[in-house]
Parts: structure tokens; sequence; C-alpha cells
């Protein structure tokens, strides 16, 4: 009677812990992010040109991997895993995401796998070539 006690004591407390705790893989990438720099083609060369800072773009990751956006509502055409710096965690919404109107007008060719090379508060995303590469800095 006393081990069931304890088992019983132990899943309550199993059942208690925080489920809005990010992954290891995940958690530096958690947060909001400001795109600051994209790459671009000129001249038949790929160039790094700086974002407008008068119309800021930003990234949130959530706690669970999944991606907003400035509005922080779920992307349209979101990834279903992120490599980050070669480490692939495969992104399961843990809690509801509200709707976004703008997805019934958008026609996807999304990416499944987003590669991220994350090193500090700076990150270079790269979305399978839809688009060229961007860099995102963490907003504090």
């Amino acid at each position: 009677m006393k081990y069931l006690l304890y088992f019983l004591l132990f899943l309550s407390m199993a059942q208690c812990r925080d489920k809005n705790v990010a992954p290891e893989t995940l958690q530096p990438l958690v947060g909001k992010w400001r795109l600051v720099a994209y790459e671009r083609i000129e001249n038949g060369n790929k160039v790094w040109k700086e974002a407008d800072p008068q119309s800021p773009s930003f990234l949130f990751f959530r706690f669970d991997g999944v991606v907003l956006d400035s509005k922080e509502l779920p992307l349209c055409c979101p990834p279903n895993a992120l490599n980050i710096n070669g480490k692939e965690f495969t992104i399961i919404p843990k809690s509801a995401l509200p709707e976004n109107p703008t997805c019934a007008y958008v026609d996807c060719i999304g990416c499944a796998l987003w590669e991220i090379k994350l090193t500090e508060d700076t990150f270079i995303l790269d979305d399978c070539g839809i688009s060229l590469k961007r860099e995102y800095v963490r907003v504090p």
C-alpha cells in the first residue's frame, strides 16, 4: 500500500511539470527575433542587404518550435522541422494556435525543414532556397 501511495505521488508530480519548457535543442531559439539583413542577387551575385529598420519584420519561436509571424500568428506555410546547427527538431504544437486569417488567401509552397545556423543572439535562416538567406537578431 505504501508503494502505491509513492507511485501515485510520483505520477501527480510528473503531471505538474511545466509543459511549456522547450527541449534543449530548441531552447536557445525560443523568443522574438528581428530581421536585420537578407540576401539578394545583384548582377548575378549574392549580396547581403540591410533590412529596413523603419518597417521591422519579426519571427517568434514558441517553446514547442511553432513559428509565429510579426503579429504573433502562425505562419501560413510553416516548416515541419528545424535543423538547428545540425540537430533536427520536429515541430509538434503543444498548445492551441490562433487562426491566421491571411492564410485563407495563401497557396503554400512551404519548406518542410528550415536550416538555422545559430550563434549567440544571431541566426541565419535558409528555408530550402524558397527565398534567399535571412539574418535575424534576438530582441531582448
